[in-house]
């Protein structure tokens, strides 16, 4: 489990680590995004959007290509 953990949350620091923010040590992201910002280009991936706000949970199932199609969605 512990290897399981360390797989997840350094997926979501490498994220938020790319996005010029501080790495929290959670496997969850919550990131604010702009007004302007359209949902349709998260097509294909596994989030939650909501607010403005936008939800990953990285799992054992993700890998770092799946940090390189989100930040690609995100850098629009």
């Amino acid at each position: 489990m512990g290897a399981i953990n360390a797989h997840n949350v350094e997926l979501a620091d490498t994220l938020l680590t790319e996005l010029d923010q501080e790495p929290t040590g959670s496997a969850i992201v919550s990131l604010a995004v702009p007004a302007e910002f359209d949902p349709a280009r998260l097509d294909g991936l596994a989030t939650a959007y909501r607010a403005g706000r936008l939800r990953v949970g990285f799992h054992l199932y993700n890998q770092l290509d799946d940090v390189a199609k989100l930040l690609a969605a995100l850098r629009g």
